[in-house]
């Protein structure tokens, strides 16, 4: 594991490279361009308003913006490991050519996605300040969440690539699962919402803990709980370790495979 770490830190500058070239290239040719970071999201937020408020008539306080603080994570979230997921078996051609460390390259798709959520928030967030200017208080502490969520996505991408180079059915069932995990993440209801009996299903899944940090410091103008914090913190140290353990014993046998 220490060698993966190594190689990581000595190739930084082609991670860093890969993950802007891979950034300019999505949007390359695109009229709208990076306003498709924003544009996406707000669209889904539109038809989740619609259906939540008109025809099931949740009745949440500004509905809108509580929806937006979770489906801006989510979207990063998604893009991020299907693309990095699939990113070593979609690259083997690049990886024949170039001889470079294979946890790259799920790494700079992931890091590709962040920026890409980062310059959305940098549009979203101060629509946000615009209603509740009290959030910036909790600015610092949202830098650090982002943080835990990036190297949380960094892991768990390592893993979920080594899975598909082994067995490729996992890239075709991927969606599926990234579709099924989005309804038991509290996107668009809190968590508070859920019924006692089932809520150990969400308290197990990460994207729980991260969503509703994000939504606590940027819509509910609050410090989130401890044991969001603590999970949050938890579930980012367990991805980033069993992600470069899982990597770094595989690796050789994924570049024999791919």
């Amino acid at each position: 594991m220490k060698t993966i770490i190594k190689s990581i830190y000595s190739n930084s500058h082609i991670l860093k490279a890969m993950s802007i070239s891979q950034f300019k290239v999505k949007y390359s040719g695109s009229i709208l361009g990076v306003w498709h970071a924003v544009i996406n999201p707000i669209l889904v937020m539109f038809a989740i308003n619609f259906v939540f408020t008109t025809v099931i008539k949740l009745d949440i306080r500004n509905f809108s913006l509580f929806a937006l603080s979770g489906i801006f994570p989510w979207f990063f979230f998604s893009n991020a490991i299907y693309e990095g997921t699939l990113s070593v078996v979609n690259q083997n051609n690049f990886l024949r050519q170039f001889k470079l460390p294979l946890e790259i390259i799920p790494l700079a798709s992931v890091i590709s996605n962040f920026l890409n959520f980062l310059i959305g928030l940098c549009v979203v967030y101060p629509i946000f300040i615009f209603f509740n200017y009290k959030i910036l208080v909790f600015f610092p502490l949202l830098v650090i969440i982002l943080f835990l969520n990036l190297l949380f996505v960094c892991g768990l991408s390592l893993i979920l690539s080594v899975l598909n180079g082994f067995y490729r059915d996992f890239g075709h069932l991927l969606g599926v699962i990234l579709m099924l995990w989005f309804w038991i993440t509290p996107v668009f209801y809190s968590r508070d919402m859920i019924p006692l009996d089932v809520r150990w299903v969400f308290n197990i899944n990460p994207m729980t803990y991260y969503v509703e940090c994000y939504r606590e410091l940027i819509f509910g103008n609050s410090m989130p709980g401890l044991f969001m914090i603590l999970g949050a913190v938890s579930w980012c140290v367990f991805s980033v370790i069993s992600g470069l353990f899982i990597f770094s014993f595989y690796k050789n046998k994924l570049l024999k495979k791919i």
